[in-house]
């Protein structure tokens, strides 16, 4: 299950930037979108349920004051994680592809403007990438295309995958050229209106098991503005309201802070960068059936016992302090290795020391399904005692790669105000000590990252 729950899904964009050397946005690494690039031990993979969980637990030094520190991680896994998707599969879908092909999308992924047939614009690869993604939808399945510039228009009116006309799809797609200039708001009332009008000419519970979802692309940096009433992301949140939901796709830009924060909290909403076009096809093409299908909803997570000093992977409740409950607006399904390991299952809580008293503690899971349906699921957990020979403890490898990350994301987060290369240095020696303690050979990369951040 992928515990990312809409905002940055990954540090792509981030990366970039650093080993470029250019301008950084700071939400552009987050700890949820760091967890998704690693894969993380659930225990045994889910057969039967939506949603369950594995609890971790950990007691190490904070790295500067060596105070002890105390760790819960609650590992997230699904029914439908993996091969699950396929073997209980994902439902069908009424899905409408809002692309942008104003001017902009005439350049590049590297920024440079289309001078000869060997460079492909963005639209090029949007294109390519959305005639591909068709492979993966059934007969029954319903979509059509909306294009916008300064204007919307409907580009494939919308009809049932199974009638349509493939090669005249493909054609009119590949004579797409850009124009015009940017006017999200439009191309999204277009798609968001073609699924509205679908919908009325059902009656009672034919939809109930299709889930509506738009695709919206853009390489335009949507402003604060687009918060308000009438804006792109609270036109997302009135659509949410109709069971009609968005993911939005940054084609090589970042949203900033805020928007992601709205993409957030937003019912069933999220949102990815791809800063090339391999990427971009690795979005729409392999993780296309996680991307159409939210699994549950308004998640909680409660500790009975003792209070969360603080909440990691969840952006809806990262704010959050000494409280008991964290809150998950949407989770999708993930991806599993060969391994068995799940793609950013991770919720890590900070917990306050009085769980070394090794009182017992109750992890109460509360959520709904698509039809609105509760499920609840209670885990009991006791911290471990230190004997007198440790100095720290991790019941599994896998919380101590989450703790690890979390430590990453804050020093790099403050690297990014504060240039405190000697701190730097410490961190990058604790990084190396790590690595081969968790046993995962992907950190190496966290190694370059340091790396160029510590680079005059």
């Amino acid at each position: 299950m992928n515990m990312l729950f809409g905002g940055a899904k990954d540090t792509v964009n981030f990366r970039v930037n650093v080993q470029k050397k250019q301008t950084v946005v700071e939400s552009s690494i987050t700890y949820h979108g760091l967890f998704a690039e690693y894969y993380f031990n659930v225990g045994k993979l889910e057969e039967e349920k939506l949603m369950a969980i594995q609890p971790f637990c950990a007691i190490t030094e904070n790295l500067e004051t060596k105070e002890k520190e105390y760790y819960l991680s609650l590992m997230m896994k699904s029914k439908y994680d993996g091969e699950g998707i396929k073997k209980f599969g994902r439902p069908l879908i009424n899905c409408v592809i809002v692309l942008d092909i104003s001017g902009s999308m005439s350049s590049s992924f590297t920024g440079e403007w289309k001078r000869n047939e060997n460079t492909s614009s963005k639209l090029e690869v949007a294109k390519r990438t959305i005639i591909g993604l068709t492979e993966h939808l059934k007969d029954d399945d319903y979509l059509g295309v909306v294009i916008f510039d300064d204007d919307a228009e409907v580009l494939i009116p919308f009809q049932k995958f199974g009638e349509m006309d493939m090669e005249k799809f493909k054609k009119t797609m590949k004579e797409l050229e850009t124009r015009g200039g940017t006017n999200l708001e439009e191309g999204f009332i277009e798609g968001s209106r073609m699924i509205e009008n679908h919908l009325k000419k059902f009656k009672g519970d034919e939809m109930k098991e299709y889930e509506n979802r738009i695709l919206y692309l853009t390489d335009a940096h949507p402003t604060t503005g687009e918060t308000r009433s009438d804006g792109l992301f609270s036109l997302t949140k009135k659509s949410a309201d109709k069971k009609i939901y968005t993911t939005f796709i940054g084609v090589g830009v970042d949203f900033n802070t805020e928007l992601i924060d709205v993409i957030t909290k937003t019912k069933g909403a999220n949102y990815y960068s791809v800063n090339s076009s391999s990427e971009f096809k690795r979005r729409m093409d392999t993780e296309f059936d996680y991307i159409m299908t939210p699994i549950c909803f308004d998640i909680e997570v409660k500790v009975e016992g003792a209070k969360i000093q603080s909440i990691y992977g969840s952006p809806d409740s990262e704010e959050k302090k000494d409280t008991t409950v964290a809150e998950i607006s949407t989770a999708m399904p993930s991806d599993v290795n060969e391994n068995g390991e799940v793609q950013g299952a991770v919720l890590l809580l900070k917990m306050d020391k009085s769980v070394a008293d090794g009182i017992p503690l109750n992890v109460v899971i509360t959520y709904k399904d698509k039809y609105g349906n509760d499920f609840k699921e209670v885990n009991n957990v006791i911290f471990p005692e230190l004997n007198e020979n440790q100095n720290e403890i991790f019941e599994d490898k896998s919380i101590r790669k989450a703790i690890l990350l979390i430590r990453l994301v804050d020093l790099v987060k403050k690297f990014h105000r504060v240039n405190d290369k000697e701190k730097g240095q410490k961190f990058l020696e604790y990084l190396k000590t790590e690595i081969p303690i968790i046993g995962d050979e992907k950190l190496n990369r966290e190694i370059d990252l340091l790396n160029d951040l510590l680079k005059d």
